[in-house]
């Protein structure tokens, strides 16, 4: 009987020991640490709520990274997307900055935005040559060989604490719309949906427990993107998917959103904050437990910077600083841009584009305005960063009925609202397409469907951007000027800028 009874208690204290024994029940903690959309902020910036400090920038990053890694968790570092374009640094230079800086800060994996291809596919090319971290483009095709490009890997197996950790990327499929198609000739970005149900199927085969997807589709909602299909219905429509780190949007998402089992998170935008990720994962089943997240704002005052990392940035802001800190003119108060809005940023472009152009209209896609013009001195540095695109100025005719189905698509809220000069209109944007103007004037004349007009607009759009039709239009001809340029002709020609206060599209 004593037998009996001491075999029990010492099943029972087998049981509890192994209860308690971290290799049976502790979890794996996993860390994943998240930016998007850097734009080429690898300099710090004072803050928008409060400039008396700084915020951001690479070297910062750097130091919240190291923090990071200090607290145990193994980590992984990736990024989102949209590298270099938008700043004077990053743009001039033509992403090398960020490829240096990327290789100092040690990511482990980063997906290709739209905006690599600015420049066009050989710039891509000899950035993710020089790049030491996991480029991936899961479904940016060749179209002569139907296989994914050989400068993008498919996806990473990256092995952490014994769980295997299965990466890919997508690309936005809205790519022949968002850049110019000698940019992207030869190319298909297959549909978001169909290539990550086949990656996650082949990291699946390959061992992957947990899968992540570097997203630079979008998310869905918000004032910018109500009509998006982006991360929400990739995660809907494709089981299997753990985190999905966003990007393309530049939306802060504090509170991770969780669809289908899969966590979507994404770092705001500029290189302001860093996303932090947090995983719970069972050591004999390797499946994620549970999951959190939150965004960190990188306030040099709290975390210092990098002294490595900090030397490259100040070796490039060295280099392109002397002629863009130069002071061209000035303004008379700030001027506010609104992606969604009239703004004031945009019909002071239109302004400078009609005086420079002697059209009767000019055009400007909200999306391509970055930035706002500050009050007091300008410097050629501001022109940059309102305008870092190389977008030049397309002169064209089109009829009034033409140039209305422009305004129509403008005011539709699937893009930037449209900025105008030189026209004015009413609208309605919850009318049917082709229905939303009511009344529009050129000129001060009430618009003549048959009549033709002339219009500067950038050469993004005349291309097919945003969707805007140019078939019609008459007597094109493209100018060999940028529209940052003839920016910086206004200031210095008109300072000091005096903000239009009238509005030139009214709802109804």
């Amino acid at each position: 009987m004593r037998v009996f009874e001491f075999g029990k208690a010492a099943l029972l204290f087998v049981l509890l020991a192994g209860a308690a024994s971290p290799a049976f029940s502790k979890s794996i903690s996993l860390r994943i640490i998240h930016t998007n959309d850097i734009h080429g902020w690898a300099m710090s910036k004072p803050d928008r709520e409060e400039p008396s400090r700084l915020v951001g920038g690479a070297a910062a990053l750097a130091n919240f990274v190291k923090r990071e890694k200090a607290k145990g968790a193994p980590v992984l570092f990736v990024d989102g997307g949209d590298w270099f374009v938008g700043t004077p640094e990053g743009t001039i230079t033509r992403g090398k900055m960020m490829v240096e800086t990327f290789n100092a800060l040690g990511y482990d994996a980063t997906v290709i935005g739209n905006h690599e291809y600015d420049f066009g596919e050989d710039t891509v090319k000899d950035l993710v040559s020089q790049l030491k971290t996991s480029v991936l483009g899961t479904n940016i095709i060749k179209k002569s060989s139907g296989k994914i490009v050989d400068y993008a890997r498919p996806y990473l197996i990256k092995e952490v604490s014994g769980v295997k950790i299965g990466v890919f990327g997508l690309t936005t499929s809205k790519m022949p719309k968002l850049n110019f198609p000698k940019n992207i000739a030869g190319l298909e970005f297959r549909d978001e949906v169909e290539a990550a149900k086949d990656m996650v199927a082949v990291l699946k085969k390959k061992g992957a427990d947990v899968i992540v997807l570097l997203s630079h589709v979008g998310f869905e909602g918000g004032k910018r993107h109500e009509k998006l299909q982006g991360d929400q219905t990739i995660a809907r429509e494709v089981p299997g998917i753990d985190v999905i780190v966003g990007g393309h949007t530049h939306t802060p998402i504090w509170k991770p959103e969780r669809v289908n089992g899969a966590i979507i998170v994404q770092a705001w935008a500029y290189l302001s904050h860093a996303g932090v990720v947090d995983l719970e994962v069972d050591p004999s089943s390797k499946k994620v437990l549970s999951s959190s997240g939150r965004l960190e704002k990188l306030w040099v005052d709290e975390l210092g910077e990098d002294k490595n990392v900090s030397e490259i940035v100040k070796r490039y802001q060295a280099e392109v600083g002397k002629e863009l800190d130069e002071v061209i003119g000035s303004s008379e108060q700030e001027l506010v841009r609104s992606y969604k809005e009239e703004d004031q940023v945009g019909r002071w472009m239109t302004d400078c584009m009609r005086k420079w152009s002697k059209t009767d209209v000019a055009i400007q896609n909200g999306g391509g305005i970055r930035a706002n013009i500050p009050k007091g001195p300008i410097a050629l540095r501001n022109m940059f960063e309102v305008m870092p695109f190389m977008n030049f100025v397309v002169s064209v005719n089109m009829t009034g009925k033409d140039v209305l189905a422009l305004f129509d698509r403008g005011v539709s809220g699937e893009i930037g609202m449209i900025e105008i000069s030189g026209a004015r209109f009413e609208y309605d944007s919850t009318a049917p397409a082709g229905k939303r103007i009511k009344n529009a004037w050129i000129g001060g004349e009430r618009l003549d469907p048959e009549k033709y007009y002339s219009l500067s607009v950038p050469d993004f759009i005349t291309e097919g951007g945003d969707d805007y039709d140019f078939s019609r239009a008459t007597d094109k001809a493209e100018h060999p000027t940028l529209i940052r340029d003839l920016l910086t002709w206004c200031v210095i020609n008109n300072s000091p800028i005096v903000g239009s206060p009238m509005s030139r599209m009214v709802q109804k």
